[in-house]
């Protein structure tokens, strides 16, 4: 926290060319803020007001009001390590500028108008962020149980030996997870009613948080090249015990997005079906003028990541998958996503 502003400032500096400089307030005690970030520009110089945050959640942000874009009198800048696409989504709905230490930006001070977006923290800024996230419930196997809730809340008040079985975990590691989860209030006991799940808006960022490395990068996957990209693009891939995911599912689900990039959940023995069907290769290291097939092991069984549209993963799964890309055009798509189907 002690060289946020400082990092924060330079990184926008050498992005945007611009005359970037700040200044910490020894004064937060008695004025509320963190310091000072400024732009000038043309002679005329641009000021914001800024509130550091180790960790931005939605509940932090929840405390804004959407009119409340000062702080002080001055215009307010959020600046976090990383923001990611979900949370940035919400500030821009909320007015409010934010900045963090993986290029993201948006900055709405007339006539200063920054935005970047998309932007993924450096592997080093990355792990630190996942390992800030509690104990079991968001490490790679935490993170299949709290997919699981996410995806069937009701799980919530099935016996352990349920929720093992949904999440293809040890019972051990779900009390482990419940605990977690109970802890930071995840999970709240209604007493005869039993538990219910609580801030899933938040629960869903912290999962978002963790997915890239603690979910996506722990799964099995491959690339190939199809001898016929047509057929097996207009093929229904379920009777083969796979789906689609990533952009072509996103394409199914919001009929907004033309798939560059394609992406199929197989587990082992679908993927060798899909191998001999569709005479699929592996890509070859040096090849640029094909388009790859990623085929992805599910993290848990197929059909329980089956999603709304025959064919196609859970959307929270291809929500996850657009917002850990690096294209501007899934982020639009992401939105759609999550205002149609997760919100």
């Amino acid at each position: 926290m002690d060289t946020l502003l400082a990092e924060a400032a330079e990184l926008l500096a050498a992005t945007t060319n611009l005359n970037v400089t700040y200044t910490y307030d020894q004064e937060k005690i008695d004025r509320g803020i963190d310091g000072h970030l400024a732009i000038t520009n043309r002679q005329q110089k641009f000021t914001w007001g800024v509130e550091l945050n180790k960790r931005l959640t939605r509940q932090m942000l929840a405390k804004l009001t959407k009119g409340k874009t000062v702080l002080h009198d001055e215009k307010a800048l959020i600046i976090a390590p990383y923001i990611n696409e979900n949370i940035a989504e919400l500030c821009r709905e909320m007015q409010v500028d934010y900045l963090d230490l993986a290029g993201n930006a948006h900055l709405n001070h007339p006539p200063i108008y920054i935005d970047i977006r998309g932007r993924k923290p450096p592997p080093e800024h990355q792990i630190q962020l996942t390992r800030q996230l509690t104990g079991k419930a968001f490490q790679p196997k935490g993170m299949k149980l709290v997919m699981m809730l996410l995806l069937k809340p009701e799980l919530v008040n099935q016996p352990m030996r349920v929720l093992a079985e949904q999440a293809e975990i040890a019972l051990g590691t779900v009390k482990q997870v419940l605990d977690d989860l109970k802890q930071l209030t995840f999970i709240i006991d209604k007493g005869k009613k039993g538990g219910v799940l609580n801030e899933q808006d938040l629960l869903l960022t912290r999962w978002l948080d963790a997915y890239p490395h603690n979910m996506e990068a722990k799964l099995k996957q491959a690339l190939y090249v199809a001898q016929d990209l047509t057929e097996i693009r207009n093929t229904p891939l379920e009777p083969y015990g796979a789906l689609w995911g990533g952009e072509v599912a996103a394409d199914a689900y919001t009929h907004y997005l033309k798939p560059k990039t394609y992406q199929i959940y197989a587990d082992a023995e679908a993927h060798k079906t899909l191998l001999k069907k569709f005479r699929l290769r592996r890509l070859h290291a040096n090849e640029t003028e094909v388009t790859p097939i990623r085929v992805v092991e599910p993290p848990v069984a197929i059909e329980k990541i089956k999603g709304k549209l025959p064919g196609y993963a859970t959307p929270l799964l291809v929500y996850a998958e657009l917002l850990n890309s690096d294209d501007p055009r899934n982020l639009e798509t992401a939105k759609r996503i999550y205002n149609d189907y997760l919100a």
